[in-house]
């Protein structure tokens, strides 16, 4: 009837209005908070630090590795003499005919100077410092050879010095024909079974040998 709108004409705008309306009332979304700083459970690991080079040795601390008790060059504790090629290049003392034992001192050789070695039974068991002066003279610096006896000890120097340079472990006895004004100072290394000893006389080292323990103990020597 042409008095009367049409009524989907007349909902349709309503609808649409109404959609608008509610869209303008909608709270907007809140904007995100922001994000707490992460934390971790993980304990901070400190830098690594620098490689330092190993400290030297305290004094008191050598052992016959670094002393080199058990060699004297190419020659070593225990190994047998006088069969080799080499040998015999050595110098004999002529303490087997002298003393008809099984013992003898050498020299020469493959031996450094003012060196020598006691063998027993065809085997090495001691070597010694041997000196071109008096004993009993104090010499201020090392004589030729000490380069390589233990802990780079010298006949002449001072007991004083000598026991600053040999480790802790040192025994003192009475000297067999100097006491009370001699000594001497032996060092033993068990786990290695060997010794050094040193004589002693008014203050001064007199004798220096080492090897085996029961070798270095012998008072006289071959005698």
């Amino acid at each position: 009837m042409a008095g009367f709108a049409n009524p989907r004409l007349l909902r349709t705008p309503l609808l649409l209005g109404l959609v608008a309306a509610l869209a303008g009332c909608t709270p907007s979304a809140p904007a995100p908070e922001p994000a707490a700083p992460a934390t971790s459970s993980a304990v901070p690991v400190a830098p690594a630090a620098a490689t330092a080079s190993p400290a030297p040795a305290p004094a008191g601390a050598a052992t016959s590795a670094s002393a080199g008790l058990g060699e004297l060059g190419a020659l070593r504790i225990g190994a047998p003499f006088g069969k080799a090629p080499g040998d015999k290049a050595f110098v004999s003392h002529g303490m087997r005919e002298v003393m008809e034992g099984d013992c003898e001192y050498y020299d020469k050789g493959s031996l450094p100077e003012n060196m020598s070695m006691m063998v027993i039974a065809d085997r090495i068991v001691r070597f010694e410092v041997n000196t071109p002066f008096e004993p009993g003279q104090q010499v201020a610096e090392p004589a030729p050879g000490a380069e390589v006896t233990p802990f780079h000890l010298w006949v002449g120097m001072t007991v004083t010095e000598a026991r600053q340079r040999l480790p802790a472990g040192v025994v003192t006895s009475p000297h067999a024909y100097n006491s009370p004004n001699g000594d001497y100072l032996t060092w033993t290394d068990k786990a290695a079974n060997l010794a050094l000893r040193l004589e002693t006389l008014d203050g001064l080292i007199t004798s220096i040998y080492w090897g085996q323990p029961d070798a270095v103990e012998l008072i006289e020597g071959c005698a």
